[in-house]
Order: C-alpha cells, then sequence, then structure tokens
C-alpha cells in the first residue's frame, strides 16, 4: 500500500509538472508532449493497479513479503493488528501466525506471560528484540517477560527477521534473528480514542488514548490500559496496566525530535505447570488450587511485574548526501514475588520447614509448614545508538554504534510460609540462596555498504565487532553458597554478506552468508570457578525468493545453521533437592529448515494467506532434537475487508509434535542428551470479525465494535513440557488454553 502511495504521489506529481509547462511549449511539442503523457498514464495505471489489490490484502494479512530484502522477512502491518489481534494483547499474541514461530501461553490471550517463544527453534534469548530498533533483553540470558512488554494497542507495525541481519543490524543474539516491534506513529488530526475489551474468564479492559495533532510542540499521543482477569487457568487472575507516550516534532524540515516513554506494570498469580494426574482430577484448566495446607495455594504466589522503556530520538539530515539518528534511552524491569518451593504440588507430604541457627545447627522441624520464598530481580540498561548513512553514486555506506551498559541485582531467601513469611536460616546460617549483582557491557561498532554494481542489484558486505563484559559479584553465590567475584570478556568479529537480485520487476532472489556470537549466560558464573568459558558462535547461510504477481504473492526460502559452543539448559537430579536445571555446553547443533509464504487475493475483498516451515534442530553427531522446536508449523486462513466497514478473518495454526526436553542425568550421575517427553501436534482456529463505522453524526467520528474468537474448537490438547516437580520428580506440562469469546468496542471523538 505504501508503494501505491508512492507511485501515486509521483504520477500526480508528475501531472502537476507536466500542465504547468504547456504555455510555454509549441504545439508541436506540446502534442508529443500530451502523446507521452497519455502513454505514461496508460502505462502506469495497470500496475498502481497491481499494487493496490495487493498492496490491500497485504495490509491485512498475518505479514507480508517485501521485494527487497536480503534474508526471510515477514512485515505484521496495522491492518493485521487493528483486525485480529485485541487490543490488550501481548506480543506472542501477535507473532504468533508467522513463519517458524511458536508461542504458547497458557492462561489465555494476552492473560500472563508466554512459557514458551521460539523462532526456527531459537529460544527467547536466543533472538533478538527490539523496539523502535533499540535492542533489549533480560540481563541473565536475554530473555523477554511477555506480559510486561507493549500490548498491541500501542503498535504501528511488527517486522520478523528470520536471520543474522546485515552488518548494521544491532543485538545480542541477531542470530537466531530478529523480533522487531515499531510503535504508533502520532496522528495528524486531533481527537480521542476510548477502546474497551470484555469477555471470557471475566476479563474486563479499558483504554483512553489522546490525541494532539499536529501542534507547535509536535503531534503527540498519550495511551492508558488497564486490564483485569481471572484468567484460563483456575486462580490464576491477572491485573496490568500500561501507558505510552509519544511526541514527533519537526526541528527543521528534514530534522525530527522524537520522545517516547512506556510504563507497564502486572500483577498475577504465577503458575507452574499441572501433572497429567492433576489435570484429571481437576480438569484440564487446572493452574492453582484454593487449599491453604498445600502448596499449589494461589495465595503463596503472586508475582509483579514492572517496566519501563525510554528513549529521545533525533534523525537529521546533516548534508544532501548524509543522515544521522540518534537515540538515546534507558529501560528497567524487575519481577517481585513469592512462592512455595513447588507451586505444582497438591501432595502436603512436600510440606515441611526445617529451621537452623547462624552456626549451621538444627533447631526445628515443622512437618506441615509451607516452604518457600521470596525473589526479587531488577535491572536497568542505559545506552545509545548512533546510525550514519552515507549515499554514493553507486553505494550507500553504513556505519554507527550501540553501546549499552546494563546493572542488575537479584536476590532470593528462604521463606516459612505457614509463619506470616518469616525467613528460615539454612545450614549454611543464612536464610539467602543467592545475593548477586552483576554490571553487563556491551559495545558493537559496524560498517556496512549497500552497493549497487549492476541494475536491478544490491550487494551489503559488512561487519560488526561484539565486546560483551560481564562484571560479576555474588555475596552468597547460587549452587555454590560461597562468595565469587569475576570479570569475563567476550568478544568477536561478525562479518556478513548478502544480495538481492532484482530477476524481473516483481520478482526477487535474495542470499545470505553471516556470522553470530552471543555470550554466555549469567549461569555459568554459578560455579565455584568460571575458568575460560568460550562464547556461542554460529554460521548462518540461507537463500530465497519473492514474487509480487498480480494478486499474489509467493517467497520460498532455505537456510542451514551451524552452531558452536551451544550452551543447553540440562535437567539434572540433584539428591535431596530433586530435579533441578543447570547449563552445559552441548558441543554444538545443526538447524535446518524450508519456509514458504503466500497470499492470494479472490477478489471482493477475499484473500488467502498461508505459511508453512519445516524446521530441524539437532545437536550435532545425535539425533537428539533441541527441545520446544516442532517439526512443523503452519498457518493459514481466509480475510475479507470491506471499505465500507465490515471485516473478518478465520486463522487456522498448526503446531507439529516437538520434544519436551533434550537431556537427563544417567545412572552414573552424568548429563547426556536423550529426548524426553513427547509433545504431539496440534491445531487451533481463531475467528475475527468487525464493522467500521464512519462519519456517523454528532461529535463522534468513528465507532468500530467487532468479536474475537480464540481457540474456535477449543483445543485443550497438552501442548508443552513444564519441568518436574521438585518433590516426586512427575513431568509437569501446559495445555492449550480453551475456547475465549471477546467483545471489543473502539469509539473516536470528534
Amino acid at each position: 500500500m505504501r508503494n501505491h502511495i508512492l507511485l501515486s504521489g509521483c504520477f500526480a506529481g508528475a501531472l502537476f509538472l507536466g500542465g504547468g509547462a504547456q504555455a510555454d511549449v509549441p504545439d508541436s511539442k506540446q502534442k508529443k508532449h500530451e502523446e507521452h503523457k497519455a502513454k505514461k498514464i496508460k502505462d502506469t495505471t495497470p500496475s498502481v493497479e497491481n499494487l493496490t489489490v495487493l498492496g490491500h490484502a497485504a495490509r491485512i494479512a498475518p505479514a507480508t513479503v517485501p521485494l527487497d530484502i536480503t534474508e526471510p522477512t515477514s512485515k505484521i502491518q496495522s491492518g493485521f493488528l487493528s483486525n485480529n489481534i485485541i487490543p490488550l494483547a501481548s506480543v506472542d499474541d501477535i507473532i504468533r501466525f508467522q513463519p517458524s514461530v511458536y508461542s504458547q501461553n497458557p492462561n489465555g490471550p494476552g492473560m500472563g506471560k508466554a512459557e514458551a517463544m521460539s523462532l526456527r527453534g531459537f529460544q527467547d534469548g536466543q533472538y533478538n528484540m527490539t523496539f523502535d530498533g533499540i535492542p533489549f533483553g533480560d540481563a541473565s540470558d536475554l530473555h523477554h517477560t511477555t506480559s510486561s512488554l507493549f500490548i498491541s494497542h500501542f503498535l504501528g507495525e511488527a517486522q520478523i527477521d528470520r536471520g543474522p541481519g546485515t552488518g548494521s543490524t544491532i543485538g545480542n543474539a541477531t542470530f537466531g534473528g530478529t523480533m522487531g516491534f515499531i510503535s504508533k506513529i502520532p496522528s495528524a488530526r486531533s481527537g480521542v480514542s476510548l477502546y474497551g475489551t470484555y469477555g471470557s474468564f471475566n476479563t474486563r479492559a479499558g483504554g483512553v488514548e489522546f490525541d494532539s495533532g499536529k501542534t507547535r510542540f509536535g503531534r503527540a499521543f498519550l495511551d492508558m490500559q488497564h486490564e483485569e482477569t481471572n484468567g484460563y487457568l483456575t486462580n490464576s487472575a491477572e491485573r496490568r496496566s500500561n501507558l505510552m507516550f509519544k511526541d514527533v516534532v519537526d526541528l527543521a524540515p528534514e530534522t525530527t525530535l522524537t520522545f517516547e516513554t512506556t510504563y507497564n506494570k502486572e500483577w498475577q498469580f504465577t503458575t507452574q505447570g499441572a501433572t497429567l494426574a492433576e489435570y484429571a482430577k481437576y480438569g484440564k484448566n487446572y493452574g492453582l488450587c484454593n487449599d491453604p495446607a498445600a502448596q499449589c495455594y494461589y495465595g503463596y504466589n503472586p508475582s509483579t511485574y514492572t517496566s519501563d522503556f525510554d528513549y529521545v530520538s533525533l534523525k537529521s539530515r546533516l548534508a544532501s548526501w548524509l543522515t544521522m539518528e540518534n537515540q538515546l534511552y534507558t529501560s528497567g524491569f524487575e519481577h517481585d514475588y513469592t512462592e512455595s518451593t513447588d507451586a505444582s504440588q497438591t501432595s502436603t507430604a512436600a510440606n515441611g520447614v526445617t529451621f537452623y541457627n547462624t552456626a549451621g545447627k538444627k533447631v526445628a522441624t515443622y512437618a506441615n509448614d509451607i516452604p518457600g520464598k521470596y525473589a526479587d530481580a531488577k535491572f536497568r540498561s542505559y545506552g545509545d545508538t548512533l546510525r550514519f548513512k552515507a549515499h554514493m553514486s553507486y553505494a550507500d555506506i553504513l556505519f554507527g554504534v550501540w553501546a549499552d551498559v546494563q546493572k542488575d541485582r537479584r536476590y532470593t531467601y528462604a521463606l516459612d510460609l505457614s509463619k506470616n513469611s518469616v525467613s528460615v536460616p539454612s545450614k549454611t546460617g543464612s536464610a539467602y540462596s543467592y545475593d548477586i549483582s552483576d554490571l553487563n557491557t556491551t559495545i558493537q561498532p559496524y560498517l556496512e555498504f549497500d552497493i549497487h554494481p549492476w541494475k536491478g542489484a544490491v550487494i551489503k558486505p559488512g561487519v560488526k565487532y561484539s565486546m560483551f563484559t560481564r562484571d560479576y559479584d555474588a555475596a552468597i553465590n547460587k549452587s555454590t553458597k560461597v562468595p565469587l567475584k569475576d570479570t569475563q570478556h567476550y568478544s568477536s568479529w561478525q562479518p556478513s554478506i548478502a544480495i538481492n537480485q532484482r530477476i524481473m520487476k516483481n520478482w526477487s532472489a535474495y542470499a545470505q552468508i553471516a556470522r553470530g556470537f552471543l555470550a554466555p549466560p549469567m549461569s555459568v558464573f554459578q560455579v565455584k570457578s568460571v575458568g575460560n568459558v568460550k562464547p556461542e558462535t554460529t554460521l548462518n547461510y540461507q537463500v530465497g525468493s519473492v514474487y509480487h504477481g498480480k494478486n499474489w504473492m509467493l517467497s520460498l526460502d532455505g537456510y542451514y545453521i551451524d552452531f558452536s559452543n551451544y550452551i543447553a539448559s540440562a535437567q539434572i537430579k540433584v539428591d535431596g533437592i530433586g530435579t533441578t536445571s543447570t547449563y552445559v555446553n552441548s558441543g554444538g547443533a545443526i538447524y535446518k529448515g524450508i519456509e514458504l509464504e503466500g497470499q492470494y487475493v479472490i477478489g471482493y475483498g477475499f484473500s488467502l494467506y498461508g505459511n508453512y516451515s519445516v524446521n530441524d534442530a539437532r545437536y550435532k553427531h545425535s539425533t537428539v532434537r533441541v527441545a520446544t522446536t516442532p517439526d512443523s508449523l503452519a498457518s493459514f486462513g481466509l480475510l475479507y475487508e470491506n471499505p465500507k466497514g465490515p471485516y473478518f478473518s478465520l486463522m487456522g495454526k498448526y503446531v507439529g509434535h516437538h520434544w519436551g526436553l533434550d537431556s537427563t542425568t544417567n545412572a552414573a550421575g552424568n548429563t547426556v542428551f536423550e529426548n524426553q517427553y513427547k509433545i504431539h501436534s496440534n491445531v487451533t482456529a481463531d475467528l475475527a470479525l468487525g464493522w467500521r463505522i464512519h462519519n456517523i453524526g454528532g461529535f463522534m467520528r468513528d465507532v468500530t465494535p467487532s468479536l474475537k474468537i480464540s481457540n474456535l474448537f477449543n483445543n485443550r490438547s497438552i501442548s508443552d513440557f513444564a519441568g518436574n516437580q521438585s518433590y516426586g520428580d512427575a513431568p509437569l506440562y501446559w495445555r492449550l488454553a480453551g475456547r475465549s469469546v471477546f467483545f471489543n468496542m473502539t469509539a473516536t471523538f470528534p
């Protein structure tokens, strides 16, 4: 649609210039000029129509694929977000129809955090996530708590890049791809929008957006939302408030200053999954119990998530050939929570609290008391992204730097939840299980050339240099319970080269080779001596092609990724504790697959969309598959939109089988890689419909009632592995959240 607008604007400009010149042109020249203009209209019009037909359908589809890409890319436009995603939805619900994307939210769409989210089999923390081009992630292992991030109503579009990007792609884990989210652009028209949602699980949400329109202080909006729900899972209620402010100020014709801030706070009762026996006894929506005598009691497991993201951006054309963009930012996150030792445990036999004195001598044991802990994990990042683009005759030069400093603090101590949450000293004489502070510093300069060697081609050689330093200071280290202070530096050159060749005006092919890098997670420091831990590295290869017809689009790509020094999560059995998680160097893994994405415009407002991917991720020299990597994924749907107002979509998602675990402890106590807990394939469907009522008179501009039904056919099958119980070691699982129905209403004044 954007191309259509640009072409239409150029075409209108040509008519205007042509009309203004005719008075001074001789008759013969004027006749030739008019003939040329008429021919231009004839030649141009069909092309514009082609773009309009496909472009409009792409705007409301789950994704569209641009022709000029150098890696597999799916772009989610605003039309799909407004038509198909409820305003309170989290990012996991926004991206779940994309190729090679798997996400799992057991408490319902937009309610609570995603318990699993992967891209091509890369788990959260192994791919990049950005907001308005700025990378962010948790200090421990770069993961993201989806429910504490941006809601759908704050976003204008999203883009999923399934590849490492080029030299100018910044981030700590770009090799797994980039999930990029772009905030809304403030409207040029002033007004107030009210929006709300009511539906299943006693969900109530309401919001208001104030748009200033164009003023001398810029174009700004303030968007605020509050949501409350009981959640799909029993005793798993949630409350969430979100705020976003953005102001775009035009300082000069080609200089723009942007201020943006978001604040998000969520409170919920946190579930840990359930055993098959518990699902059979209490129902498929079992989450937490209502029995204060057991650890599964919901009152023992409250969590609060708080986050913010703030930046000031200056974008300017410094010269006719040089542009600059600078983003100065800060972002913060805190998870403050209390929980029982095993929130999935319904048996009172798992209870019991033992107190020790400061000398480590046992003082007393209370067999029926509820063991638990209090924990607080928070970090704040301060950073800057500086980007320059120099335009030359046959190439563009992109250069810049990303710098980020992240201060992190996390601790936890044992509690007796039956005795007003009094702290419980252990054999070490302290109630603290760990008390850690660390400082993470990232500096990432880059250089890229976008060369145009011949017609229709662009070649992008580039390189970035990643430097990551972790200063670790643990007064009480996790696992060892003794102090540790250490500093580790990791660095790597990441060269890349990519090419896009326009075979025809509407057909392109591309190829890419790039090296990736990821510093080890915090967990490698949770030992007596860190030693020399090698960073994770990848070598990515991929090729693909995109075709845009008059009323259809098709994209096909294949990839092969060689992953070295893969630091994998492993489940081990510890005497007196049970099954717990640790990290081991698996040696490496191979990721490979094929992805197909397409769209067909039927006509009369109807279009079809679909994607299919075959994804294989296995540890090297074995047949063991990386856990939480479905062997295939697909999305398919029928979409409709009428310019007069009505719209609907019926979307389906297929998730192939995968394994819950890829490691175990053998009889000798060693960690070995072996698949366990097979999760079978499943299919779900979502229905969305609504009607945009324009210019209804009075002081109201637009009204849009809509209905969203998630999991239309109420498939509640097992969808993922959730770990093992600490007492008894029984496996825990997640199920698909059952059918949900949400009614939404939006009204804009004036």
